[in-house]
């Protein structure tokens, strides 16, 4: 499994980093990388992936949507949703748009190793076996659960849940718990905060008693690090 991003992708975030505001992980955050970890943070309609893979120091891997990953799957989305859905474009132009901006996006995509999320299909099995092999070899993973993705606003709503059955079935598989830690880049301090790191503590019977709980700690641990200034 790669252990560090694609080195075009490592080349475009030296560049880019040059044009826009830095981002500095905050000197109180400590978490233990010797721990299988995954990060939740906050979408804010695309900027918070962005400010994380620009100035992470620490190589993650990502969720992502599955179709943004491959080319051809990449552009048939662009085309029906994201430029004539979202930003309402003539389908003509919706579709010469797409056709760079789907092999750039895949690109990249890939070159930051993201895992990709097969959303509604049985394959989202490979989601979480190669998610369990990266907590294994202690690389973190990095969700961004929002519901409402294309918001802006703060503070953070309600979440999914789904991606915490990745504590039952690495518990089932090593009896060790995941810490899931809330990660923001706050844009009034400039900082990345890590907040605390929230466990499951019982066996995994006990996982449907514990989810919600967890979610809305979660939840609540992210409203705090963006209150931050």
């Amino acid at each position: 499994m790669e252990r560090e991003f694609g080195p075009v992708l490592g080349f475009c975030r030296r560049i880019v980093r040059l044009f826009i505001p830095t981002y500095r992980i905050d000197q109180d955050a400590s978490v233990d990388l010797n721990q299988p970890t995954v990060f939740v943070s906050h979408h804010e309609n695309l900027r918070g992936p962005l400010k994380i893979i620009i100035w992470t120091t620490i190589f993650m891997r990502i969720w992502v949507l599955a179709k943004l990953t491959e080319p051809k799957a990449c552009y048939q989305h662009f085309v029906d949703y994201t430029f004539t859905q979202r930003f309402h474009l003539p389908k003509a132009i919706a579709k010469l748009l797409a056709f760079p901006a789907a092999w750039i996006a895949s690109f990249f995509l890939n070159q930051a190793r993201v895992i990709p999320v097969y959303r509604g299909s049985r394959q989202l099995k490979k989601t979480f076996t190669c998610s369990l092999q990266a907590l294994e070899e202690r690389i973190p993973v990095t969700i961004f659960p929002d519901v409402d993705y294309q918001s802006k606003d703060q503070p953070v709503g309600k979440i999914y849940e789904g991606f915490l059955h990745l504590e039952k079935l690495y518990y089932r598989k090593y009896q060790e718990h995941i810490q899931f830690v809330p990660l923001y880049a706050n844009r009034k301090t400039h900082k990345i905060y890590c907040g605390q790191a929230v466990t499951f503590q019982g066996s995994k019977e006990n996982f449907r008693q514990e989810r919600d709980h967890v979610a809305q700690e979660l939840q609540d641990q992210l409203n705090r690090l963006i209150d931050k200034d």
